[in-house]
């Protein structure tokens, strides 16, 4: 009798407290799709792609009672280093209304390479609350948020102040009140390449939100820039998962999901998302510099005992090659480089039936249109080089203007670093058709 006696007191004193538990559960009202879309929380990723764009983002819970949360950003890159955004949020509940408005500016600070950089974001707004039978209608504030990160080629190391809502407990009657916190995030990643077109990149962060401290665990996996995989995990708080495809080259639309574990006691939340890159045709990254970008990171992570390693490894490699202003130079161009032939009016014609035949090509740029194309092998002419310009396949959407043309992989590999070199030719790279 006694030990059935102690038993329900047991079982009292845990209802007790597990309702107490969830009497005092808090959400921080974060965007689900945080690690997908960076710059929703961090201005420091504004436009970290180089374009126009715009997202939105509309968040929702399973709670019985309305709760929405809406994100709006646009983001606007008219300059290489020097970008700007403006962002809205606007939160909803039962008793009240929640916004936020921002104008944000990124900077980059360049260290000499375009993968080794500071970047420092800054966000100014106001944020704007509505609560049903109170005295705080229109209670509007100035707010910030300040960011930073460090990127030197696959790690970046970084932080941010953050000013955001905090949904309590809903259980309770009346509801608690929305409230606002100050609180900081760390973070660190790092990119893992497991191919040209699959990219892994883990990410470790600290939050540090009034009474709410966690750390996050994220991984992150990335195909071709056009598929987008996040999972996270938050001790004792949720477990997150975004996805999201990328359409007609310009649109983006992502979905998540999160749900609470441990200590935390709050609906599972929705999100759906949609992205739509704005910026015109003409400020579009051309594939070849695409090429570079990516191929300076590949080159950057082996660790080359000097040039003849590094011509073995091109000529080892059974896909396009880009050679890019990031190799390693020779310190005196070969005296044997003299004795090779370069490219003239007298050679032969390159182009048959409508497309270049094989070879290895030292490419300066590629254009859509064929009339940029002409006026780029003009001007290279009218400056005492000779050029030409053809397409890879009868399919392809690219004209390439090349200043020389060889059979051999290893002449030409030779020839293209020696050709950056020169002046006015630092990122010229070698193409090979097949």
């Amino acid at each position: 009798m006694a030990t059935s006696k102690y038993t329900k007191h047991l079982i009292g004193l845990i209802a007790i407290m597990l309702f107490s538990l969830t009497m005092v559960a808090q959400r921080l009202v974060l965007p689900g799709q945080n690690q997908i879309y960076r710059f929703i929380e961090d201005p420091a990723f504004i436009a970290a792609n180089e374009r126009y764009n715009v997202t939105g983002i509309l968040q929702a819970s399973d709670s019985d009672i309305a709760q929405t949360s809406q994100y709006i950003a646009a983001q606007l890159a008219f300059f290489d280093n020097v970008v700007f955004g403006v962002d809205y949020s606007k939160h909803s509940y039962d008793v009240m209304r929640y916004s936020q408005l921002f104008l944000s500016s990124r900077v980059r600070l360049g260290l000499g390479d375009y993968y080794q950089y500071f970047n420092i974001g800054l966000s100014l707004g106001t944020d704007k609350l509505n609560e049903v039978d109170s005295s705080r209608e229109n209670d509007v504030n100035t707010i910030y948020r300040v960011s930073g990160h460090y990127r030197n080629y696959n790690l970046t190391i970084g932080g941010f102040l953050n000013h955001i809502p905090v949904q309590n407990s809903l259980i309770l009657a009346p509801p608690e009140t929305l409230s606002v916190s100050q609180g900081y995030s760390v973070f660190a990643s790092y990119d893992i390449a497991l191919s040209d077109f699959l990219r892994v990149t883990p990410l470790a962060r600290y939050n540090s939100y009034d009474d709410i401290d966690f750390f996050e665990s994220v991984a992150i996996m990335n195909y071709k820039e056009k598929g987008e995989l996040a999972i996270s995990y938050k001790n004792d708080y949720s477990v997150n998962a975004a996805i999201s495809a990328k359409f007609l080259e310009r649109v983006k639309v992502s979905y998540s999901y999160e749900k609470a574990i441990g200590v935390q006691n709050f609906n599972d939340v929705h999100a759906i998302g949609i992205s739509v890159d704005l910026a015109p045709e003409a400020t579009e990254l051309p594939e070849w510099l695409v090429n570079v970008r990516r191929n300076r990171i590949k080159i950057h992570n082996i660790n080359y005992k000097d040039e003849e390693k590094l011509l073995e490894t091109i000529a080892n490699e059974e896909v396009e090659e880009t050679v890019s202003d990031s190799l390693p130079q020779v310190e005196a161009v070969d005296p044997e480089l003299i004795a090779y032939p370069k490219m003239s009016e007298e050679d032969p014609e390159d182009v048959v039936d409508g497309h270049l035949k094989p070879g290895y090509y030292v490419i300066l740029g590629s254009f859509k249109n064929i009339n940029n194309a002409e006026k780029a092998v003009a001007k290279l002419k009218s400056e005492g080089y000779y050029a030409r310009y053809g397409k890879k396949d009868t399919d392809d959407d690219f004209h390439y203007v090349y200043v020389d043309r060889y059979t051999d992989r290893d002449i030409a590999s030779k020839r293209t670093i020696a050709k950056q070199k020169e002046k006015g030719f630092e990122k010229v790279w070698l193409m090979r058709v097949k």
